[in-house]
């Protein structure tokens, strides 16, 4: 089994999917999950600008 000592510990912000345990714990019940969406296009032709480009990822069921 490992150890880690820290001399100070500073946590500035826990969010909802966060925790913090300290000790002998067992957490029942916590889960995460993790989604990157991601893609890629082109812009043919000559000479031309793009301004505020945006996209849309639309989630399959």
């Amino acid at each position: 089994m490992s150890t880690i000592k820290y001399h100070t510990l500073r946590i500035d912000t826990m969010n909802s999917s966060s925790g913090f345990f300290a000790g002998a714990n067992i957490q029942k019940g916590r889960q995460s999950q993790s989604f990157i969406n991601e893609g890629f296009g082109t812009i043919k032709g000559q000479h031309n600008k793009v301004n505020i480009s945006t996209g849309t990822v639309k989630k399959k069921s």
